[in-house]
């Protein structure tokens, strides 16, 4: 026996038509409208596929809230939890000058990479060159570009993109100030490891010496990387000056699946100076 339509409105009358779905006999409301005498007839319907349409309104509710939960462990990481500048908030591959060769290349290698990870790529990411070239202004934008490009294929992920020096900074001022940290090591270990895609803005940022890390730092970088499969990394030190600063079994992580998925810009002149900037004017350090 086929359920009656849910909210319905008496009186009900049953027609000889039938469905030409369920093969069930359609039902018609006669509503009492004020100052008539004869009720006014809706449109006949059928109670089976009545039930249907409010069941699907019902699961896209329930969807809507599932997806909205699920949003917020992962496809609202990227801009809740990130330490993004405030001058790179807005940064895309849209909004990213390229005009020589080599900045043309570096665009397409980030947007090559960003279509290998939605494909079901595997491996770190490394961008090295130059200081003021782009680097960071890329580096968002793949964020950006993985964030969206998942969710639109239905299956969101964690997107973070991070200095790890701010990082770095923010948990040891818990060690000056006592129990006030605002980052401790084990969350921050706990964040970097748990996300799909860790991008890193200027690893290893060069200073007039190039020298070793701490054994905290490099205890603390090999706890995130060891533990991580999708990694994007930027840079301004050499490769060589990578092993410099980080030690043999840190280097080798940074290096996971590297094949095909580095590049290297070291022609790029730095985007934020210029003639204007030399004579006095404003930097534009939204190019990083």
């Amino acid at each position: 026996m086929q359920q009656p339509f849910k909210n319905n409105i008496a009186p009900v009358k049953q027609l000889d038509e039938l469905c030409p779905i369920h093969g069930v006999n359609l039902n018609q409301i006669e509503r009492a409208v004020k100052g008539e005498t004869t009720p006014k007839k809706l449109d006949p319907f059928c109670p089976v596929c009545g039930n249907e349409y409010i069941e699907q309104l019902e699961k896209r509710g329930v969807e809507k809230g599932f997806n909205a939960r699920v949003y917020q462990k992962t496809y609202n990481v990227l801009m809740r939890d990130s330490v993004i500048p405030e001058n790179l908030k807005e940064a895309t591959f849209e909004s990213f000058t390229a005009e020589t060769t080599e900045e043309k290349q570096m665009l397409d290698f980030a947007k090559g990479q960003v279509q290998k990870y939605l494909n079901g790529m595997n491996g770190n990411t490394l961008l090295t060159g130059g200081t003021g070239i782009g680097k960071s202004h890329l580096s968002v934008a793949m964020a950006k570009a993985l964030n969206e490009g998942f969710k639109e294929k239905g299956e969101p992920k964690r997107v973070l993109f991070v200095n790890l020096t701010e990082i770095i900074k923010r948990i040891k001022e818990g060690w000056n100030y006592g129990g006030g940290a605002s980052l401790t090591e084990f969350e921050a270990v706990k964040l970097l490891q748990s996300v799909d895609f860790l991008i890193i803005d200027d690893l290893g940022a060069k200073n007039a010496t190039i020298k070793a890390k701490s054994d905290w730092e490099q205890d603390f970088l090999f706890d995130v990387l060891n533990n991580r499969k999708n990694t994007i990394i930027n840079t301004n030190l050499t490769g060589q000056e990578l092993k410099q600063v980080y030690n043999e079994r840190n280097y080798s992580r940074i290096l996971t699946g590297l094949e095909g998925n580095s590049f290297k810009a070291f022609g790029i002149k730095d985007k934020r100076y210029s003639i204007n900037t030399l004579k006095g004017g404003q930097d534009n350090d939204s190019q990083r």
